[in-house]
């Protein structure tokens, strides 16, 4: 349960992620970690260790949301599946460590891998794994699930989305409407959610230009409050840094 938007400009990339659980799970902000030699940035799922997104020194960022179309396996965190994409250099060395994995261990997920030059989708239905390369051509992407009615619910962002960006309002301040927008008569399918035992716990933004990357972290509450602005914790991670 997560929205997801990839908007790439002349000189940027931005990616803005929201994290949907269960209201009871708790997270922790984000903070610079290491694997593999390699320093990257990412908040936490406590319970399991794993994270829903990352970037790393090298300008690869990751970002992972469940699938609920296939059975799941129920064997391993789908959130090591990040921490995974952190050991790549580029998005075609993590696409190649992702791919290696025992996929059947894992739940259905669907990993997006971007960087400064491309972007890729990583989908394990359950039976395969499939690749697709995204357009890099200016402007964005949106990509969403939901554990509840997902075609309804994924009809109802995608609509919202398209209205959103037809306003014209430019990237950041559409990205800021779409991700904190609360729907009151049905706050269930709002990128926002709220349900009764689960709701969008935070949101998690990359900015990723030239010079390195920049993450921005807000739990709900302040992310509402603020409507992503002023972040809670920001880190910012130079390209090369180790």
């Amino acid at each position: 349960m997560c929205t997801l938007t990839i908007v790439r400009e002349p000189h940027r990339l931005l990616v803005t992620m929201n994290r949907d659980d269960i209201a009871t799970r708790e997270e922790s902000p984000p903070a610079l970690s290491s694997i593999a030699e390699k320093t990257f940035a990412a908040p936490r799922d406590q319970q399991a260790g794993g994270t829903w997104i990352g970037v790393n020194a090298h300008g690869v960022i990751a970002c992972l949301l469940n699938r609920y179309d296939a059975a799941p396996a129920s064997r391993a965190s789908r959130g090591a599946i990040v921490l995974e994409a952190m050991r790549g250099s580029s998005i075609d060395t993590a696409c190649g460590i992702l791919t290696a994995l025992d996929h059947s261990a894992y739940s259905p997920f669907t990993c997006l891998l971007s960087a400064e030059h491309g972007a890729t989708r990583l989908d394990w239905t359950g039976a395969r794994i499939e690749r697709t390369d995204l357009p890099t051509d200016i402007g964005v992407v949106m990509v969403t699930s939901s554990s509840w009615q997902f075609e309804e619910v994924k009809a109802k962002r995608e609509a919202l989305f398209r209205e959103i960006w037809a306003g014209g309002d430019g990237a950041v301040d559409n990205v800021r409407a779409f991700h904190s927008r609360r729907v009151s008569e049905n706050d269930a399918w709002a990128p926002m959610m709220q349900r009764p035992h689960a709701q969008t716990k935070s949101i998690t933004q990359v900015e990723l230009t030239s010079s390195g990357a920049e993450m921005r972290y807000w739990t709900r509450d302040i992310a509402i409050e603020r409507r992503l602005t002023s972040p809670e914790t920001s880190i910012r991670l130079d390209h090369g840094k180790r």
